[in-house]
């Protein structure tokens, strides 16, 4: 069983999250700003909050390489 965003991630955790722009899969830096289930907050390096639910488009920062790259 997959665990929780908020179990997988504190506050202040460095994360990234992956987004598709212009039809290309990037992955954003950002820091986990706060839980709340189902999801977790996250505010990007620009500064923007995005609410994160799928645990496939979030990983630890520096996690390079993964088969989601």
């Amino acid at each position: 069983m997959t665990a929780r965003l908020s179990e997988t991630y504190r506050p202040g955790d460095l994360v990234e999250v992956l987004f598709e722009i212009d039809g290309v899969a990037q992955w954003l830096p950002g820091q986990a700003a706060g839980s709340q289930p189902p999801g977790l907050w996250v505010r990007l390096s620009d500064g923007s909050m995005w609410f994160v639910t799928n645990t496939r488009r979030i990983r630890p920062a520096g996690a390079a390489g993964s088969e989601s790259d």
